[in-house]
């Protein structure tokens, strides 16, 4: 064997032991678009998602406007009105808690991974005082079930249907317990 085929050799080798773990990876690479999403909600699955997520939010948000200072009235406010709705609110975290369970039969963390990826995205930056300001008038709002709704339709629900795919007629009914 030459020396220039044994080089030729040694580095295909080399290309494919670098190669490997890079094709194994899911993900973009040269060529790839983003893939769609693996778990599948209904209609009313999607909405209790919202619901949850806008929900965890808010109170999240509220505490950071607390801790920093900015505002420790937006807590006790967002409080009374979790209060005032706990049932509806239990219903769609019973309902979300379904969907995960239905997507995920045999883990049982994966509802809990997607509340702490929706907590941990919103922890990037610190809240200036104006965003306080705009989360305790937000929260002022909702003086009923009807204001809050507008603003989970308005700006979770989206984030919710891009993340989710809705599920097959099939299934959706099966999921929805028909």
């Amino acid at each position: 064997m030459t020396p220039l085929l044994l080089l030729r050799g040694i580095a295909a080798l080399v290309v494919a032991a670098v190669a490997l773990p890079v094709l194994a990876q899911d993900g973009l690479g040269p060529g790839r678009r983003p893939q769609a999403p693996r778990i599948c909600m209904t209609p009313p699955q999607m909405e209790a998602e919202a619901i949850v997520r806008a929900g965890m939010i808010i109170r999240a948000y509220a505490r950071d406007c607390a801790r920093l200072g900015h505002d420790a009235t937006i807590l006790p406010l967002w409080g009374a009105f979790d209060q005032a709705n706990a049932q509806r609110f239990r219903d769609a975290v019973q309902l979300r808690s379904e969907a995960y369970k239905l997507n995920y039969p045999d883990d049982p963390y994966a509802e809990q991974r997607a509340t702490n990826e929706v907590l941990a995205s919103r922890q990037m930056s610190e809240f200036a005082p104006q965003e306080c300001m705009a989360l305790a008038d937000l929260v002022g709002s909702f003086n009923d079930w009807d204001a809050f709704m507008r603003h989970v339709r308005t700006t979770v629900l989206g984030q919710v249907k891009t993340a989710f795919k809705l599920c097959p007629k099939k299934r959706a009914g099966a999921a929805a317990g028909q």
